[in-house]
Formats: structure tokens, sequence, C-alpha cells
């Protein structure tokens, strides 16, 4: 009798464990799923601030914007030692990704307006700027810290 209820709790813990990990590695490729959407966004992004063509623009912000929101509500393994860090990065992110996006949908209204014209937005165009190097800083910050290794 107490062999079966061994072999039961034993197969219980086993069967946690193994759950726990498949928790894991689902939690790990979601990240790197919004991680692999917020690289090609950044590379959107910054060819929409160069050529001001900024029709895109919100809707790629928008993601890294969702992404920082998801890990204000999920710090990863490889962060929670550090979790208050962590969670300063998110919203660092989060804020200069709502920036960007306002900062946009103003310049689109502007060049809408213009018909075509230049008109002086100049130091929006400067402030989108600074918010994309701001979004790319943290990214940057953010992974030195709490990557476990070089992405291959």
């Amino acid at each position: 009798m107490r062999g079966r209820i061994a072999a039961v709790v034993l197969g219980g813990i086993a069967a946690a464990v193994l759950c726990a990990a498949g928790a894991a590695v689902a939690k790990e490729a979601s990240l790197k799923r919004l991680m692999g959407d917020n690289f090609i966004g950044l590379q959107n992004i910054l060819v929409g601030l160069i050529t001001s063509s900024y029709g895109g623009v919100p809707d790629q912000v928008e993601i890294i914007y969702d992404h920082a929101t998801e890990l204000t509500k999920s710090v990863p393994d490889s962060a929670k030692a550090d979790r208050d860090r962590f969670l300063t990065y998110a919203f660092s992110l989060q804020g200069h990704a709502s920036d960007l996006k306002s900062i946009v949908e103003l310049l689109i209204e502007h060049d809408k307006a213009s018909g075509g014209r230049d008109l002086p937005t100049d130091q929006l165009r400067e402030a989108a700027a600074a918010h994309y190097g701001g979004i790319v800083t943290t990214c940057v910050a953010c992974h030195n810290r709490f990557r476990r290794r070089i992405v291959q």
C-alpha cells in the first residue's frame, strides 16, 4: 500500500514538474515571439521616421506598447531576482511607445493638412526620433541585463 501511495505521490510530483517546465517553455516561446515582433516593428518604424512616411508607424508602435504592457504583467524567470529594475525597463518602454505614437499621429495630421507642403514640424520629428531612440536604448539595456545568452 505504501509503495502505491509513494508511486502516486512521485507521479504527481513528476507531472507537476513537467507541467511547470512546459509552462516555462511556452512562456519563453511567447516572449521570443513578442521580441521578434518588436524587432520587425522597430525596423519599420525607423524607415517611417527617416522617410517621413508615418502611415504604418502607429500600428507598429502599438505592438511595442502592448509588448511592454505584457512585460509589466509577467516578469520572466531571468529577471525575477531584480524584478523592480525589470519593471522599470518595461514601464520606460511603455512610456516611450505611448509618446512616439502620439507624436506620429500628430505628424500624420500635420502632413495631411499641409497638402504636401512642409510645415514647421521639425521639433515633432526630432521628438519622435528621440522616443524611438529611447525605445531602442531601453531594449538594449534590458537585454544586456536580463538576457541569459547571446541570440544567434
